[in-house]
C-alpha cells in the first residue's frame, strides 16, 4: 500500500471516529497498523502526512490527551535527526490551548 493511501485511511478514521486520533498519539505505529491492517509503511512519512491533511481539512484534535504522547519516542526520533531536546521545558506547556500547534511541531520532527 502506498504511503498516500495509507495516509487517506487514517485521516479518513480519525473524521469517523475523532478517538483514533488519541490512539495515534498514543502509538503511532500500533494505530496505523490497527487502521490499515498493513505493517510496510514508513511511520514518520505517514504522521507528516497525516498531521498535513488534517490541517488542510482543519479537523479538531481539541479532545486529544496529549499526556498520553510517548516522550521517550519523541526524544529517541528527534535525537536520531540530531535535534537537541534536553532544554526544552515541556511544564511550559499549555495542553488545553495548545494541541494543534504541538501535533504541528511533532509532524515537523517526524518529517525530517
Amino acid at each position: 500500500m502506498q504511503t498516500s493511501e495509507i495516509i487517506e485511511k487514517v485521516v479518513a478514521a480519525i473524521q469517523d471516529a475523532p478517538e483514533k486520533a488519541q490512539e495515534l498519539i498514543a502509538d503511532p505505529e500500533g494505530a496505523v497498523k490497527a487502521i490499515v491492517g498493513d505493517e510496510s509503511f514508513d511511520i514518520h512519512e505517514v504522521i507528516q502526512g497525516v498531521l498535513a491533511k488534517a490541517s488542510e481539512l482543519g479537523l479538531d484534535f481539541s479532545h486529544v490527551d496529549l499526556s498520553k504522547l510517548d516522550l521517550n519516542a519523541l526524544q529517541d526520533a528527534a535525537k536520531s535527526l540530531n535535534v537537541d531536546v534536553s532544554k526544552l521545558d515541556l511544564s511550559k506547556v499549555d495542553l488545553g490551548s495548545a494541541v494543534q500547534g504541538v501535533l504541528g511541531k511533532l509532524g515537523g520532527i517526524f518529517g525530517k
